[in-house]
């Protein structure tokens, strides 16, 4: 496919179609194909997003039982517990960010959009005792009785039927998937109490990380990654009339070794729907030379970025 013969579509964010290539690549974490999938740059808010999304009918064909984030722990066999030790350390770090933003925990809420597995939310509710819900498209990650304290929706945003409005709203990594960005936006600020807050962790692709991987790096994620932000963009989608942006910081919770580690097993053309086992220890090799490399991440974006919003 000749890139110059793609018509770009309007950006997401500023719904103008003035935009330049910016990169191609094949759709990762999936079974070998020849699907070519183009990023354009906005002109307006340098955000970059897909100009050839799949429809939503048939994403469903790029979330299979062979998808790693869905397979979890359980993906790397015998080493299934030092797995699943990491992923509560996530789930920690980001009970932390929480409780670093909020004022006050009495009868605090909480929704976390997209919440896959809701670790999170159920270390949360333990550390911090909130009131916990938590919405995605599948039931898949909570069909375990353990997360019977928390109230889970197989459901989109858009068809959420809240019984409250919360104090926070969480979106790690959910944001950059969603179809509808404005009307996504403005369906959170009717879920949030006044004075609510929206923490969203994305992908950053101006970083080292996405530079250096180029069409390898898995912040592209395509097809499932519509948009991805530039700081400009999170202004536009913001707008002052509403919203007061807290924070905006070039780094999160995620661990930028895990989309550094991915782009390399996608360049070296892993079959991912493989037991992970033999990749365990060249995976804790790397990650203890490459150690002095992303202990920078606070100073140079190596591929996360994180945005606090406030409702006025």
């Amino acid at each position: 496919m000749n890139t110059n013969d793609i018509k770009p579509k309007n950006c997401p964010i500023c719904k103008i179609s003035e935009s330049i290539f910016f990169i191609s690549t094949k759709a990762l974490m999936h079974r070998k194909n020849t699907e070519k999938y183009i990023f354009n740059q906005c002109l307006t808010c340098k955000s970059v997003f897909l100009t050839n999304p799949v429809s939503e009918t048939i994403l469903g064909t790029y979330y299979t039982d062979n998808y790693l984030p869905y397979k979890g722990p359980k993906a790397w066999g015998k080493y299934l517990s030092f797995v699943a030790k990491n992923q509560a350390q996530l789930d920690l770090k980001r009970v932390r960010f929480v409780a670093g933003i909020i004022k006050t925990t009495a009868h605090f809420s909480i929704l976390d959009v997209g919440c896959g597995n809701p670790s999170f939310l159920k270390l949360l509710q333990k550390k911090m005792n909130g009131i916990c819900t938590g919405i995605d498209f599948s039931d898949f990650g909570w069909k375990d009785s353990e997360y019977n304290s928390i109230s889970l929706f197989a459901t989109s945003i858009a068809d959420f039927k809240p019984e409250q409005t919360y104090d926070v709203i969480t979106l790690w990594h959910y944001l950059e998937h969603d179809y509808n960005l404005h009307e996504t936006i403005q369906k959170l600020y009717q879920c949030l109490a006044p004075s609510g807050k929206l923490i969203i962790e994305v992908p950053d692709y101006d970083s080292v990380t996405a530079r250096y991987q180029k069409e390898h790096w898995q912040g592209w994620h395509s097809p499932r990654h519509i948009t991805l932000f530039s700081t400009e963009g999170f202004k536009n989608l913001f707008t002052k009339d509403k919203w007061i942006i807290i924070k905006h910081s070039r780094h999160g919770t995620l661990d930028p070794f895990t989309l550094w580690w991915l782009g390399k097993m996608q360049k070296k053309n892993i079959d991912w729907s493989t037991n992970m086992e033999k990749e365990f220890w060249p995976l804790v090799f790397l990650k203890i030379i490459t150690f002095p490399f992303f202990i920078f991440e606070r100073f140079f974006s190596m591929g996360i970025q994180t945005i606090v919003v406030q409702k006025k």
